[in-house]
């Protein structure tokens, strides 16, 4: 029953993604008005707006004008709910974790699709993320295991410093690579939007994971892009969504830790 419960709040919680992915690019309030159609601007009825079923019943199309409703839309409902899921199921147990975790997917799956439709992420996520990780982390259990390595005790302010280094550790990457970009080929190579995001992430993550992030979050951009120059759909020098890849190597990172550890113990094992 609590995983149906939690799924049901995933879908709700992704319709309210979809609102927000919908009017921040353009600069509208998320709570007034009520949902309308993009098409012909009709309010649409309760009856109407629940996830999944809604879209189903209507085939996609609104009620009023038959205009096409995206396939984002149930997408993003559904996306948010597995993750929410998955979250839920990974931190079982530690309720308090549960929640800072759920929070920071929802922004994340905020943040990667509007970064993928406009190429922009709203400061508004990113320091909130910073604020609310921080805030959070003396009841994050996932910086327990990398809180004590500068201090020992007491516990909170360990897990408060994990934060702080995950931070610095983050940010302080990406702002280098992008000053190297910048001297090597005379161009912006990493957005501030990308830079406060990945310094977010790290108060959720701690530093080790965080670098981990990075890494995936690289390795993904470079596979897609590979991807596309193949199909013949890239251009040198094309603006891509890294924050797009930066939630989604986040989430991978944090959901499969255990696997990021042991590699990880292998790695200093062999550096040894």
């Amino acid at each position: 029953m609590s995983y149906f419960i939690i799924f049901i709040l995933g879908l709700g919680f992704g319709s309210f993604a979809n609102v927000c992915i919908y009017r921040i690019p353009r600069g509208e309030s998320i709570i007034r008005p009520g949902s309308r159609c993009p098409g012909c601007g009709k309010p649409i009825k309760w009856y109407d707006n629940v996830p999944l079923i809604s879209y189903a019943f209507l085939k996609g199309k609104c009620r009023y004008c038959g205009g096409k409703i995206s396939l984002q839309y149930p997408l993003i409902e559904l996306i948010t709910a597995f993750i929410f899921l998955f979250t839920y199921q990974k931190f079982q147990g530690d309720p308090l974790t549960i929640v800072i975790f759920l929070i920071l997917v929802l922004s994340l799956i905020i943040v990667s699709t509007i970064d993928l439709q406009t190429h922009t992420i709203p400061d508004r996520f990113t320091y909130s993320l910073i604020i609310l990780g921080l805030s959070s982390s003396p009841f994050n259990s996932f910086l327990a295991q990398y809180g004590r390595i500068i201090i020992t005790s007491p516990r909170w302010l360990s897990l408060i410093v994990s934060s702080l280094l995950g931070l610095v550790a983050g940010g302080g990457v990406l702002y280098l690579i992008a000053l190297l970009g910048k001297g090597m080929f005379r161009r912006e190579a990493m957005g501030g939007g990308d830079i406060k995001l990945i310094s977010g992430i790290g108060v959720f993550l701690g530093a080790i994971n965080v670098f981990w992030v990075i890494f995936l979050a690289s390795l993904l951009g470079a596979i897609t892009g590979g991807a596309l120059r193949i199909a013949g759909k890239y251009k040198r020098f094309q603006e891509i969504a890294f924050g797009t890849y930066i939630s989604l190597a986040t989430v991978l990172v944090f959901l499969f830790q255990p696997g990021f550890n042991r590699l990880y113990l292998d790695l200093v094992s062999l550096c040894r």
